[in-house]
């Protein structure tokens, strides 16, 4: 017999030994008839019957939550190794997307749509792609909200990639789940002549900080493919900033820090629905671009322009910069 089931079996005689004590003394002082008697002594029976039942069934419970733990600790340890051995496949499928040379060249339309709120802001990104000799993967990393270490999925982001004029389809699958996401793109069929395709995502609140103070940036890197001697895979890279429209507020305004590219002015849209600023750069070169963007804020409920925020000093310079009063 097992050691709880003697622990059981002690507990039970005890219990039994203690109740029929106490009944019979009791019968025996208050001078209970036989029929009154009788009721006790069943009344006796259920409660020991009852008090073994409770004890077994607390013993299976106590008992399978220990198995419980042990496979909930086994399954955690299975967990844990395959989550090593899956990010072990996602490094190596990265270390292959890094090494791989100059297997295509296209053109980058990139329009930043920033928003009314913070539902509004997207992304959408029209490539051109000529592959050499063929394109079967790509890797992009989403323009997100940097927000510390928080978790982005491609769900939370309406993240989107397909195809134009042409059968076949991307498959999007995250390699890295950050505040910082790269997507990996895969091309079903592989292609070998000149396609277009586009990718769009909305960044939620993106741009936050330029609708709450009336300015932000934008750093976008060109990164070179390995064995590309300093060439880049861009041979025209082309933003498309939309802003919008704020009543009675004047034009925004974009610059680039190291003046790469060049700039046409503000133009509003069809419809006078907002303004987009449009910036090129003919010579990609695996360049570090920083655009710095400024609206003027929108008035607040009650009436009273943001147009002075209470920012930091370098924050006022960077707007006077720009031609504005800080």
């Amino acid at each position: 017999m097992t050691k709880p089931r003697r622990t059981i079996l002690r507990a039970f005689v005890n219990y039994t030994v203690g109740v029929v004590g106490t009944a019979a003394g009791v019968a025996q002082l208050a001078g209970f008839s036989e029929g009154l008697g009788r009721w006790i002594l069943t009344a006796v029976a259920v409660s020991c019957l009852l008090f073994l039942i409770v004890r077994f069934t607390l013993l299976y419970y106590v008992r399978r939550v220990e198995q419980l733990r042990v496979e909930v600790d086994k399954a955690n340890q299975r967990s844990a190794t395959l989550e090593v051995g899956h990010q072990r496949y996602v490094d190596a499928i990265d270390r292959i997307i890094d090494q791989e040379g100059l297997i295509y060249r296209e053109s980058l339309v990139l329009t930043v749509t920033i928003g009314a709120d913070d539902a509004g802001d997207k992304i959408e990104e029209c490539r051109r792609t000529t592959p050499s000799p063929r394109v079967t993967q790509r890797a992009i990393r989403p323009i997100v909200p940097d927000d510390g270490d928080r978790f982005v999925s491609l769900e939370e982001i309406e993240f989107d990639a397909v195809l134009s004029r042409i059968a076949g389809s991307i498959t999007p699958l995250p390699l890295t789940r950050n505040h910082q996401p790269r997507v990996w793109l895969v091309f079903d069929p592989g292609l070998t002549e000149p396609f277009d395709w586009v990718v769009t995502y909305r960044p939620a609140g993106l741009w936050a900080p330029l609708r709450r103070e009336g300015f932000d940036h934008l750093v976008w890197t060109d990164r070179l493919p390995a064995d590309s001697n300093g060439g880049s895979v861009l041979t025209d890279l082309k933003v498309n900033f939309v802003f919008p429209y704020v009543e009675g507020k004047p034009p925004p305004v974009v610059t680039e820090l190291r003046s790469f590219g060049e700039f046409k002015q503000a133009r509003r849209l069809d419809g006078k629905t907002g303004w987009v600023i449009e910036w090129q750069d003919r010579r990609p070169a695996g360049r570090r671009y920083e655009w710095r963007l400024a609206q003027a804020p929108r008035t607040n409920g009650s009436g009273a322009a943001n147009a002075s925020p209470a920012v930091p000093a370098q924050r006022h310079r960077f707007w006077n910069l720009l031609g504005r009063s800080g």
